[in-house]
């Protein structure tokens, strides 16, 4: 009996529920995990990468975002996405080349977006995406070597150095994917991830350096090859939505 009398009740609540068509502006707040690749990615204790100089030697790092997505046809799968985020790689390690080195080092990454994504069901409360950017990349880092002597003999090389990484610009590609998921008819949940190749263009070799800094160096000269500046954001963060249409859509 009181299955009969929930089943009408069911199917009421499904005929009047009402949903809302998805805003034109949609803001997501964001952070997470960057996963350094090869060969952004390095091992600093092998001796034989450290003297090809084909990496960075970076480990791990974080990152900042903040993007805004615009829905430029009405059912709102396809959106024009701007954005702007930071990362940061680090490594800290320590290895032994005649004396005793601990390497403390890490680039920086600001970056502008300007792209497209595509959503699979714009009017669900869970709506997956995928999307690809084009990216202007501004690289600053630092690095920092303590040397310490394995014998008493090597004392002349004791010491602190401390060098600064020339600020540089790249332009490179994002592709990726997520999930918004609505928490509110203005507040939601997003996750997901991107590939970032960032300096597909404008890569450069500088023999010279001033005093204390030191060149991105990505293009190939000689003996050493180029190298590529790739990484994956592993993300989850907010999303706010503008804009809602004052009328509803009855489901």
């Amino acid at each position: 009996m009181k299955m009969i009398k929930f089943v009408p009740a069911v199917m009421i609540l499904l005929m009047t529920y009402t949903g809302y068509s998805q805003p034109k502006l949609t803001i997501n707040v964001t952070g997470g995990y960057s996963l350094p690749l090869p060969q952004l990615k390095g091992d600093i204790t092998d001796s034989t990468a450290r003297e090809g100089g084909n990496s960075y030697f970076m480990k791990t790092g974080f990152n900042l975002g903040l993007t805004g997505k615009y829905a430029v046809d009405k059912k709102g799968r396809i959106r024009i996405t701007l954005g702007g985020a930071f990362n940061k790689f680090s490594v800290n390690e320590s290895y032994v080349h005649t004396n005793n080195v601990e390497v403390h080092s890490s680039i920086s990454i600001i970056s502008g977006s300007l792209g497209a994504e595509y959503s699979f069901t714009p009017k669900e409360k869970t709506r997956p995406y995928l999307g690809l950017e084009l990216t202007g990349n501004f690289f600053s880092g630092k690095t920092e070597e303590i040397v310490t002597a394995a014998t008493v003999t090597e004392h002349g090389d004791l010491g602190t150095t401390t060098s600064t990484l020339k600020s540089a610009s790249r332009f490179g590609i994002s592709a990726g994917g997520g999930v918004d998921v609505d928490i509110s008819k203005k507040i939601g949940a997003v996750f997901g991830f991107k590939y970032h190749l960032a300096n597909l263009i404008g890569k450069d070799y500088i023999s010279s350096s001033a005093a204390g800094e030191y060149n991105l160096n990505d293009k190939e000269n000689g003996t050493v090859k180029a190298r590529n500046i790739s990484f994956i954001q592993i993300f989850l963060g907010f999303s706010f939505s503008l804009g809602h249409p004052k009328k509803t859509v009855k489901k």
